[in-house]
């Protein structure tokens, strides 16, 4: 069943909360729902749980609050996606900045899943510089925000603040599902980072991917209940929480495992985002020095092609290969040449230029190739790409 837990905040917007709630419950959401204290004072506890048909949550302190029981982590675990509906100018602050200081607040700051806020406020609260720093702050973290849009305000004014319709509400929540539902418990692997080849026992050549992007992909596929297998090279972010998690160093190494995975499990979608290393070198036990001509003794051999070899595997080939091409010229060409010779599904590629480089970036900008299909995205953060991606891809899975 599809989970969610529904905040409502202090805002004169907060009796619109009950029609989406009733839709929820009419298309079988499992609803948990907090109401804050300023919430209460334009609804009631019981109008809230009647609509439902269970107790609400308002104190952090409840009886049955204990260290086998903490209602603000177990609230996040148990749900799928969290929706603050309305969202005011202070729950929006609390978690722009961290703060904790009743049920919601520490719930929210808890919060391992997905978060859709739908601001309503008079529109100078709106407008307030702290506020829209705040919302800044909430969509680089990925926050989603839904409106608010223009119209007329409670207070008898007119503009930016009132709460969006409940129609597109209802639309992102069931967009969220409805990629959720295709890729819950798919099988999907990701490889990402850089692989590095050793010279000798202290040096290697390598790339300056950060593994980004692969680990935003990964985070996404997660989240949306995959069964997410995370092979990547040696980066220097913290991995995100995923199915299973396979370090190598070596592009042999990640070949050997890619194709181990593959064989072993019926993969259904594959993300190769790692910038694997072209060539490896025949390693020297012992240090070369600095008076030695290391160029005349380096000998270079091509490594095996995991993109290519992951395409043709006949029976074990997961059903949807997605390769990642960095280029610094003729992007499309080369992406569409890519595409074909190594039979992928998808090509996501990028632009390396001296305007903007996004190797090592929070920021990515690509074009998407298919078979059959061009898209061009704009700039965006890594993140809120790794959505897209997986949204766009999820579409061809069945």
């Amino acid at each position: 069943m599809k989970k969610i837990l529904f905040i409502i905040s202090g805002s004169i917007s907060a009796y619109k909360s009950l029609d989406l709630l009733k839709y929820l419950i009419n298309e079988n959401f499992d609803i948990e729902v907090i109401l804050t204290k300023s919430g209460q004072k334009f609804l009631t506890p019981l109008s809230v749980s009647s609509l439902i048909n269970k107790k609400i949550h308002t104190d952090i302190f409840s009886k049955k609050e204990s260290l086998n029981h903490m209602e603000h982590i177990n609230l996040t675990r148990n749900s799928d996606l969290v929706v603050v509906c309305p969202a005011s100018a202070n729950i929006i602050a609390k978690l722009a900045n961290g703060y904790a200081d009743d049920l919601a607040s520490t719930t929210l700051a808890a919060a391992n899943k997905k978060i859709f806020i739908v601001p309503a406020m008079n529109k100078k609260m709106w407008e307030n510089p702290a506020n829209k720093k705040n919302i800044k702050e909430l969509k680089n973290r990925e926050v989603k925000i839904i409106g608010p849009t223009k119209g007329n305000l409670a207070c008898g004014e007119i503009g930016f603040g009132r709460m969006e319709e409940i129609k597109i509400i209802k639309k992102n929540i069931k967009d969220f599902f409805y990629t959720k539902k295709i890729i819950n418990k798919k099988k999907i692997l990701v490889t990402a980072g850089p692989t590095i080849e050793a010279i000798d026992p202290v040096r290697y050549i390598s790339n300056f991917s950060s593994g980004k992007q692969g680990y935003e992909i990964a985070n996404c596929a997660y989240t949306y209940g995959a069964e997410t297998i995370l092979i990547t090279g040696q980066t220097y972010i913290e991995p995100p929480e995923v199915t299973k998690l396979i370090k190598v160093k070596s592009a042999e190494e990640m070949f050997n495992e890619s194709i181990k995975i593959c064989k072993k499990n019926l993969i259904d979608i594959a993300f190769l985002t790692a910038a694997v290393s072209d060539w490896k070198i025949k390693k020297k036990d012992k240090k070369y020095k600095k008076n030695e001509n290391i160029f005349n003794q380096i000998k270079y051999k091509e490594n095996k092609d995991i993109l290519h070899m992951i395409s043709n595997l006949k029976k074990k080939r997961p059903k949807i290969v997605c390769g990642f091409a960095a280029e610094t010229n003729l992007l499309i060409n080369n992406a569409r040449k890519k595409l074909l010779s190594k039979k992928c599904d998808f090509i996501f590629a990028n632009k390396i230029s001296d305007q903007f480089n996004p190797i090592g970036s929070d920021f990515n900008e690509i074009s998407v190739l298919g078979k059959n299909k061009q898209k061009n995205w704009s700039k965006m953060t890594k993140k809120k790409l790794a959505e897209k991606i997986i949204k766009e891809v999820s579409l061809y899975l069945n």
